[in-house]
């Protein structure tokens, strides 16, 4: 298995809650298949909402992008923002230099 960090950037057509970035590394930390949170941040004034999560993935770079960008709509629904539209999606293998919180 290797580990993979996914960073990702969400617009939604609505405003954000206030606790949208808290919600949303919530949401992450508690997705079966994400192996920790690495942050999640928020722009409520340009309604965006970005975070970094770790999965491990046996294969390669693509299925970690497929499970990456599946991940981070399921986190986003539960997290109150199911209009949210990804924008970004970056996959990056390697080590994890911090440690990560939650995940399954």
């Amino acid at each position: 298995m290797n580990d993979y960090r996914i960073s990702f950037t969400a617009t939604s057509s609505r405003p954000l809650d206030p606790a949208a970035a808290d919600l949303l590394s919530a949401a992450l930390g508690g997705m079966p298949g994400a192996n920790g949170v690495e942050e999640s941040t928020q722009d409520r004034r340009r309604r965006r909402i970005a975070a970094v999560f770790w999965i491990q993935v046996r294969l390669g770079m693509a299925d970690a992008a497929r499970d990456g960008s599946r991940l981070a709509k399921e986190a986003l629904k539960v997290a109150g923002m199911g209009d949210a539209q990804l924008v970004e999606l970056a996959v990056s293998m390697g080590g994890r230099t911090t440690g990560g919180s939650g995940g399954a």
